[in-house]
């Protein structure tokens, strides 16, 4: 509850202030409030005398100083402009609360996308999807809900003291038996309200895995309709919805169940303390309404601050899982806002004695020693079976991860964290996995190249051979649906090349970007990389060897270490060569011709 409290005066410190100034207000308009009873009680001919009696003559004061008589309708008129009060200051410290409360929850937000965002990829990349989708929607909405209900709960507060210091006023030793009946009462009730904390974790980890049930549920449908799984894909989803239910069920029970034992224990305290009002202290008939009218008022309160204190520890496992995420995040920051450095690729990019391992494992790497180089304005290409390490090369083009030993230098610079902003601005990337928005072509484009102008996106699709944008019902400004799923495949690879061709790259990467395509399409994306060979240093990471038969110069991976390196028809000519063997596997044997890079398409556009 601390940390929720803290977080909201630390994002909104005015309002916060305000809120809590507007809260005693309230308390204090409350108490005005009940000291009109007295005078109340006097005009309906009940004896007022004791304590009751000094408050009446002080009202009596107060009325005079007013130039006001103390009838029912004075009385009245002072009630209502006192009630309207106390609304108008309810109604400013509610919008105070949500003003303050909106700014924690989006500077949580915000926070927590910040440290996604800006940590190493190699931590993002361990973590979930889904655990990030549910920490940026869902338990965020949990401690939204929480720290309203701590604000809401220092309000009650207020008011609770407000009566029980009226109270205290009319008789001490009612109101000392009342507050020390409902302090036994909480007692009590500790162990089921620390209940609530437990239930709130479990409704925290079964929603949870309802979000990464759900996204691999709906990734794999298709192929669960393929395969006639459709039932056994339901079954799986089922079985989570339900344990989410009967978390929730059993989180919704315990306050039920705390609110319920509070009300029946704060009804038989406030008869008994009632009881000994009338046949012990014999209280005068007026003490004994106003407390009565306290008490009835009081009690709720008090089982309401009991409850609201057991729903914030349910919340608070949710804010423990967003501010774990933050603080992985935080822990392993990729540090490219210090001093930075530009650095430009005149010359070539050197991979020398890197090796690398994801689990940072030295016996078991991904890379082992490579070493390798891609000249600048050259058409270089790193292929290899299944897990030789391609991608990982990749990775660490990009910057993404850096080597356990060795080093990656552009020009003969290490390229280190001082120069990947200057870095990944030269960069073209286009994946295996495209990645569109469910938003125009336009937008994709201009997403990449804020401020293109309509003619340079034209001139992108026509070297990326994307002119089915023409075709497109409005063009550039047609919406292609989630994850372009309004294109064919090779039509957002086609997509996706333009966008990249759009920021003018001086290094264009293309990771297995043709490895999912038919042979048609990846045609068409070959021609338009060739098109580009000389215009800009272009990267090819792909196992098909269709596509790099005219690459200037061609690594080999095989287990994280580099076999081959040279031009096709050097290893082409070499007994021994792994390409010669990847080759063959894939129908293209030795003896076939190797066609001629067409000198129409070496050009530059």
């Amino acid at each position: 509850m601390i940390s929720l409290l803290r977080g909201v005066f630390a994002a909104a410190p005015g309002r916060a202030f305000l809120a809590l100034v507007l809260t005693a207000a309230v308390g204090l308009t409350e108490g005005i409030a009940l000291l009109l009873l007295v005078p109340l009680l006097q005009l309906a001919g009940v004896a007022v005398e004791g304590s009751l009696g000094s408050l009446s003559s002080r009202l009596g004061s107060i009325f005079a100083t007013l130039r006001l008589t103390p009838t029912l309708g004075s009385v009245l008129v002072v009630y209502v402009l006192l009630t309207v009060l106390q609304a108008t200051l309810v109604r400013a410290r509610s919008l105070a609360d949500t003003v303050a409360v909106q700014r924690y929850t989006l500077g949580l937000r915000e926070r927590l996308y910040s440290a996604l965002a800006r940590a190493r990829w190699l931590v993002v990349s361990r973590i979930r999807s889904s655990d990030v989708t549910y920490a940026l929607t869902t338990a965020i909405d949990q401690v939204d809900n929480g720290a309203n209900n701590v604000l809401f709960l220092i309000a009650t507060a207020v008011v609770v003291l407000v009566y029980a210091v009226f109270a205290f006023r009319v008789s001490p030793a009612m109101t000392a038996i009342v507050l020390v009946t409902s302090l036994l009462l909480l007692l009590a009730e500790r162990a089921r309200t620390l209940l609530g904390r437990k239930r709130g974790e479990q409704v925290t980890a079964s929603t949870s895995a309802l979000f990464a049930t759900a996204s691999e549920q709906l990734g794999g449908l298709k192929t669960a309709k393929s395969y006639g799984h459709e039932e056994r894909h339901l079954s799986l989803f089922v079985d989570i919805g339900r344990q989410v239910n009967a978390a929730r069920l059993a989180l919704t029970r315990a306050f039920a169940s705390l609110r319920w034992q509070m009300t029946i224990g704060s009804v038989l305290a406030l008869s008994v303390i009632l009881y000994l009002a009338v046949e012990t202290f014999h209280l005068p008939t007026a003490a004994i309404l106003l407390l009565l009218f306290i008490f009835s008022r009081l009690v709720p309160r008090l089982v309401t601050l009991q409850q609201t204190f057991q729903e914030i520890l349910s919340v608070v496992p949710a804010l423990d899982a967003i501010e774990n995420l933050i603080a992985q995040c935080e822990r392993a920051p990729e540090r490219t806002t210090g001093e930075r450095q530009s650095i430009a690729l005149e010359k070539g990019i050197r991979l020398l004695n890197v090796s690398f391992s994801y689990a940072g494992d030295a016996a078991a790497p991904q890379l082992h020693s490579v070493s390798l180089e891609i000249p600048a304005g050259k058409t270089s290409a790193i292929t290899g079976s299944s897990g030789a390490g391609k991608s990982t090369v990749a990775d660490m083009l990009l910057g993404l991860i850096t080597p356990d030993s060795g080093t990656v230098s552009v020009d003969g610079q290490p390229l280190d964290e001082s120069h990947l902003k200057s870095w990944r601005e030269q960069i073209g990337y286009v994946a295996q996995d495209t990645f569109l928005f469910n938003d125009t072509v336009r937008f994709n484009l201009e997403w990449a190249a804020p401020g293109a102008s309509e003619r340079e996106m034209q001139d992108a699709l026509a070297s990326a051979a994307a002119d089915f944008v023409e075709r497109l019902p409005m063009g550039l400004d047609t919406v292609i649906g989630e994850r372009g799923v309004r294109l064919s495949g090779g039509e957002r690879q086609r997509l996706s090349l333009a966008r990249a061709l759009l920021r003018h790259p001086r290094v264009l990467i293309l990771d297995e970007a043709t490895s999912s395509l038919d042979s048609e399409n990846e045609e068409r994306i070959f021609r338009a990389i060739q098109r580009l060979h000389g215009a800009m240093t272009i990267v090819i990471i792909t196992h098909r060897l269709a596509t790099i038969r005219t690459a200037d110069v061609i690594h080999v991976l095989d287990a994280g270490r580099v076999v081959d390196s040279g031009s096709w028809d050097e290893l082409m000519r070499r007994d021994e060569s792994r390409l010669r063997e990847l080759s063959r596997s894939q129908g293209l044997t030795p003896q076939y011709p190797v066609p001629a890079a067409d000198s129409s398409l070496s050009r530059a556009p």
